[in-house]
């Protein structure tokens, strides 16, 4: 049927499409019993309760470790992680090749998805190039979004450096209880 109205024209096709979409809907939404109809029984034997992540009683990693290699400012984003309340990163044995170092600004995003994602705002770190950690805490939280993630907008506070930014040990801390 739908073959000898394309001959007719498009919108014959399309006015043909819509009346066959229309009928097949109808027939979906009639109460049949058949064989692939299935009452459910919370109390059936064999079923298994699933949970969301985490399953109750268990806690969700909330920390997590990584390394930072040949970074240029702007030039790359961290991994997204699920968090929209506190974030705490931290920076040890930063080194900036081969022009040395002496700050690196961490800038933490909320990827908001289908809109803008949001900065959340900069910390500088200056430790983690002295054999220190450097540390940046953030607590804010934008409403659309709960993943997270960080770029280096400026190495020795400038936008553009000839060197990269390597990080020995990058601990990213979703809770503050800890």
């Amino acid at each position: 049927m739908i073959y000898r109205h394309l001959y007719a024209g498009l919108g014959v096709a399309l006015a043909a499409g819509l009346v066959a979409v229309a009928a097949t809907s109808a027939s979906a939404d009639s109460t049949s019993t058949g064989e692939d109809v299935h009452i459910f029984n919370p109390n059936e034997s064999g079923l298994i309760l699933l949970y969301g992540e985490p399953e109750p009683g268990t806690m969700q990693p909330m920390n997590f470790t990584s390394w930072m290699k040949d970074w240029k400012p702007g030039s790359k984003e961290s991994s997204h992680w699920a968090d929209n309340d506190y974030t705490e990163i931290q920076f040890t044995g930063c080194k900036v090749s081969p022009t040395g170092g002496s700050s690196v600004t961490v800038r933490l995003h909320q990827a908001i998805p289908f809109s803008q994602d949001k900065s959340m705002g900069d910390k500088t770190f200056t430790a983690c190039f002295n054999g220190g950690t450097s540390k940046g805490e953030w607590s804010a939280h934008y409403d659309g979004g709960d993943n997270r993630y960080f770029t280096i907008p400026k190495i020795n506070g400038s936008t553009s450096i000839e060197g990269s930014l390597d990080v020995a040990k990058v601990y990213v801390d979703t809770s503050k209880a800890d």
